[in-house]
C-alpha cells in the first residue's frame, strides 16, 4: 500500500512541475528548463510532420485513420535517449530537441518525429501479435523507417540520408549477410551488435519501400492490414524476399549479398 501509495505521489510531483504547450491536435509536454521558443518550434515541426504523414497515407483508399483514438501526447524526455512511441504518446529526447532548435547542441540522430508519429497514425494487423514478448512490428518500424528515410528534414538513423538499398546492402557486409526477413524484429529488439540492430530496421524499411515501388500503395496496406500475401501480389512472402534479396545484391559493388 505504501509503494502505491508512494507511486500515485511521485507521478503527481512529475506532473506538477511540467509544463504543456497544447495545440489543435497534440499536446507538447516538457520541463521548465526547456525554452518556450524552442517549444514552439517543435510545435511547428511536429505539426508539419503530421501534416506530411496523413497526406500520405490519405492517399491510398486502403487507410481507414488509427485505432487510437486519445489526443496525441509529445513528451520531451529526459529519461528516454532514443525515441520512443507507445499508444498515443512519443517521447524524443530532451537532447535531441534542444541539439535541433539550439545553437551549441549537437546530436546527429535527429528526432525521428515522422518515424514516432507514423506508430500512432499507421497500426498494421500485426502490431498486437506477441513472439519472444515483443509485438508484430516488422511492417510498422518497416513503414516508419520508409517515411522517415523519405520525408524527414535531416539524416537520421538508420539510413543517415542515403538510399534505402545501398544502405542495406553496405550494412550487411559488414554483420555478414542479410538477415532474414523473418528474423529481423528478433535481431532489432535483442542484437548485441549495433550493426545487427541497424541493419533490421534498414531491411525492414527497404522492404517496404520495394513492395509499395512494384506493387503500390493500396496492395502495400491490404498486405499492411492484415491481407494474404500470394492474394495480393501472386507471391509468397518467401518469393517477394527473394526478389527483394536479388535486387539488393545490385547495390552490392563487392560482392553478392546472401542471406546471414
Amino acid at each position: 500500500m505504501l509503494k502505491r501509495y508512494l507511486l500515485i505521489l511521485f507521478i503527481f510531483s512529475a506532473s506538477t512541475y511540467a509544463k504543456s504547450f497544447k495545440t489543435e491536435h497534440f499536446t507538447i509536454e516538457y520541463d521548465e528548463n526547456v525554452p518556450l521558443g524552442v517549444v514552439e518550434q517543435l510545435a511547428s515541426r511536429v505539426s508539419e510532420n503530421r501534416n506530411v504523414i496523413l497526406g500520405y497515407l490519405n492517399q491510398s483508399k486502403q487507410y481507414k485513420g488509427t485505432p487510437i483514438k486519445e489526443g496525441v501526447i509529445v513528451y520531451v524526455s529526459k529519461k528516454h535517449r532514443i525515441p520512443y512511441q507507445y499508444l498515443n504518446t512519443i517521447h524524443i529526447p530532451e537532447k535531441r530537441v534542444l541539439s535541433a532548435f539550439l545553437k551549441g547542441h549537437s546530436d546527429k540522430n535527429g528526432m525521428a518525429i515522422i518515424h514516432e508519429l507514423v506508430h500512432v497514425y499507421a497500426v498494421s494487423a500485426f502490431r498486437k501479435q506477441k513472439k519472444k514478448g515483443y509485438g508484430g512490428r516488422f511492417f510498422d518500424d518497416g513503414l516508419a523507417v520508409f517515411l522517415q528515410h523519405r520525408f524527414g528534414e535531416a539524416p537520421g538513423y538508420p539510413d543517415f540520408g542515403k538510399d534505402l538499398y545501398r544502405a542495406v546492402a553496405k550494412a550487411s557486409v559488414k554483420y555478414g549477410g542479410l538477415i532474414p526477413l523473418a528474423e529481423a524484429e528478433t535481431v532489432r529488439n535483442s542484437s548485441k551488435s549495433g550493426i545487427g540492430r541497424r541493419l533490421a530496421y534498414l531491411q525492414e524499411g527497404a522492404f517496404t519501400q520495394f513492395l509499395i515501388e512494384n506493387y503500390g500503395l493500396d496492395s502495400y496496406f491490404r498486405l499492411y492490414f492484415g491481407e494474404n500475401f500470394s492474394a495480393v501480389t501472386g507471391r509468397t512472402f518467401a518469393e517477394l524476399e527473394q526478389d527483394w534479396i536479388s535486387l539488393i545484391g545490385r547495390f552490392d559493388n563487392k560482392k553478392s549479398v546472401e542471406r546471414h
